[in-house]
């Protein structure tokens, strides 16, 4: 089973899009992911960051995040809530915060090579 159709497999609300929409994104998404790094969740991030860009494509935003509550009858907005331009590009999906949360959990080991 090639990628787009195990991505589609998982993520059904997207088996209507078509693969020429898919394909690329999947195929930029493999470049900001390390399979070495990431190791047993390396398709998990891949495939939750193809949903993000995805959902994106159908998203009306402004680039920022809102958050309203309502307090003794007023109310109050919270624009930007994210800590940096990093984690409010990927707050604006459920897809991007999983991939987010998931990609915290991945341990980095750097080396250095000395000749």
């Amino acid at each position: 089973m090639s990628d787009v159709a195990t991505f589609k497999t998982r993520y059904t609300e997207f088996e209507t899009i078509s693969d020429d929409v898919v394909t690329p994104i999947l195929e930029e998404s493999k470049t900001l992911l390390s399979e070495n790094t990431a190791g047993a969740k390396y398709q998990t991030l891949l495939f939750l960051l193809v949903a993000h860009e995805l959902a994106l494509l159908d998203e009306d935003t402004d680039g920022s995040l809102e958050v309203s509550r309502s307090i003794n009858g007023g109310s109050r907005t919270i624009k930007n809530v994210a800590t940096n331009e990093y984690s409010l590009y990927y707050s604006k999906t459920k897809y991007g915060q999983k991939y987010l949360a998931l990609k915290k959990t991945v341990r980095y080991v750097g080396a250095v090579l000395c000749d």
